[in-house]
């Protein structure tokens, strides 16, 4: 079977993907928007548990909502 395949000038698909710049980048800075976002929620939650609240925190295709109840 290996010399059938030798034959015929058979090579093994590269499994390696070397991305471009640009896509490398836009994911890079897509992730630290959302980190940042995250990070400011929970800022936002802090303060309204500080301040005697009970924070919930949903992920929205707009960001993140931060909606504080009170106890």
């Amino acid at each position: 079977m290996e010399t059938a395949l030798a034959s015929t000038g058979y090579t093994a698909p590269a499994l390696r993907w070397s991305p471009s710049t640009s896509e490398v980048d836009e994911v890079v800075w897509w992730i630290v928007f959302v980190g940042f976002s995250f990070a400011v929620a929970l800022a936002w939650a802090t303060y309204c548990r500080i301040t005697g609240g009970y924070p919930e925190i949903s992920l929205t295709w707009k960001g993140f909502k931060v909606a504080c109840r009170s106890t």
